[in-house]
């Protein structure tokens, strides 16, 4: 378990290793954590705004480049 504080929101979380940026803060102690909720809520802010959703892009386009 590591303890790291939201970038966002400022709280305190506990994330292991089912975490998807558990590797990530491993590696590196001082990269930045961001949690699942605001993580989440920048996603559906940014999706908003461009009008672009994930489902939209063709997953084959990056293996044909």
């Amino acid at each position: 378990m590591l303890k790291k504080k939201c970038y966002t929101c400022k709280k305190v979380f506990e994330i292991d290793h089912t975490d998807l940026q558990y590797q990530k803060i491993k590696a590196n102690p001082n990269a930045l954590y961001i949690c699942k909720k605001c993580n989440q809520s920048m996603q559906v802010e940014a999706q908003l705004n461009t009008g672009l959703n994930p489902d939209m892009i063709d997953k084959h386009t990056k293996f044909l480049k």
